[in-house]
């Protein structure tokens, strides 16, 4: 078994939103996710991307929901049970001071093509430009022959977050390995 560790750095393009799932108020309905008062993505939204991106540039047959699979997905990304993963995804934080943004946007019926009935919302906006994390992997003889295929999946990588039909989450992936 040997471990890899990768620096990955996000340049984001356009505005995000990570929401809360929460309003707090009346006033907005999607809250940025914040850890000490500053906008940051956490880890599970990043692992996420990469699984889905690891999924759709591999060939190999996945059973959902099925315990007796052993799948390379289900032997990296772990699965339930005592199959834990691999993989493990820092939250990724910013050093810029926080700048968010209120955003008013309205619902579109994508049949009808015209607004919906109380669709009005508001969410905030992240206008942070650069964050940073890191995501370890252990491989063994087994998973050892997919790590080509992982960094693929984390350079993937090309939106994050909500509303990406409005412009937002519009991101650039650039990592390197550390030893």
């Amino acid at each position: 078994m040997h471990k890899c560790k990768y620096m990955i750095k996000l340049n984001f393009k356009s505005p995000f939103n990570i929401n809360t799932g929460e309003g707090e108020n009346d006033f907005i309905n999607k809250y940025t996710v914040k850890l000490r008062g500053k906008p940051y993505i956490p880890g599970s939204t990043i692992k996420g991307k990469i699984k889905s991106n690891f999924y759709k540039i591999s060939d190999f047959k996945h059973k959902d929901n099925n315990e007796s699979c052993n799948c390379p997905m289900c032997k990296l990304f772990g699965k339930s049970g005592n199959s834990p993963s691999k993989i493990c995804v820092d939250n990724f934080e910013t050093k810029e001071e926080s700048k968010i943004s209120i955003k008013t946007s309205n619902s579109i019926d994508r049949f009808r093509k015209v607004s919906k009935d109380g669709a009005l919302f508001t969410e905030e906006q992240c206008y942070n430009k650069e964050f940073l994390g890191e995501v370890s992997i252990v491989f063994d003889e087994e998973t050892k022959i997919y790590k080509e295929e992982l960094e693929m999946a984390i350079k993937m990588i090309d939106f994050i977050g909500g509303s990406k039909s409005r412009g937002s989450g519009n991101v650039e992936v650039s990592f390197e390995e550390v030893k």
